[in-house]
């Protein structure tokens, strides 16, 4: 909904994927400008459906279910991602070792790519969110090995579709935050 001026950066990082089987389909969730020239501008062969509505990320995400046919995955993105080149090949190499249903990718800061921003998180014994990452950490590559978390946080998201479809997506009732919990609770 309304990317801002990044969202070519983001468009064009998902058109340098290394993963031959990637197709892209970018749901606008009732922007004020249609956002169909921007991605193809930058992304010819992407798939746009604009919505009528803007009923949060979840719920704009489950309309994947009804329009997608033959996928084993999907990766779920926010607009205002940039994927390395490899990023969805590793995901999906990572999801068949370790049958993984839910995968998600180490994230920096877009602005300052040596500070972490997460790197999966986890619950406390109360329920609360726990980050991984101290604020502010610098990467060193010590979060680099692949390991469980409860929570892959949302922006880049690889999920098998076979889940996604058990646990019937996101739940729409959750349109700001805490859809990325939410699933990945469910999932668990």
């Amino acid at each position: 909904h309304d990317p801002g001026p990044w969202f070519e950066e983001t468009l064009a990082s998902l058109a340098s994927q290394e993963y031959a089987e990637l197709s892209v389909l970018v749901l606008d969730a009732a922007s004020s400008v249609d956002v169909g020239p921007r991605v193809a501008a930058v992304l010819p062969t992407a798939y746009v459906r604009r919505m009528d509505g803007n009923p949060g990320f979840g719920a704009t995400c489950n309309e994947v279910r009804g329009m997608v046919d033959g996928a084993a995955y999907y990766l779920l993105c926010h607009d205002d991602v940039a994927l390395f080149p490899d990023t969805v090949a590793l995901l999906v190499e990572e999801a068949f070792r370790s049958n993984a249903g839910v995968v998600s990718p180490k994230v920096i800061s877009w602005d300052d790519p040596e500070r972490l921003i997460h790197v999966g998180m986890t619950m406390d014994k109360g329920g609360s969110v726990v980050e991984r990452v101290q604020p502010n950490e610098i990467d060193h590559g010590q979060h680099d090995a692949v390991r469980d978390v409860f929570i892959a946080p949302g922006g880049a998201t690889l999920v098998r579709v076979d889940l996604f479809d058990e646990l019937e997506g996101f739940d729409p009732a959750i349109v700001a935050m805490g859809e990325d919990l939410d699933l990945c609770w469910r999932a668990q």
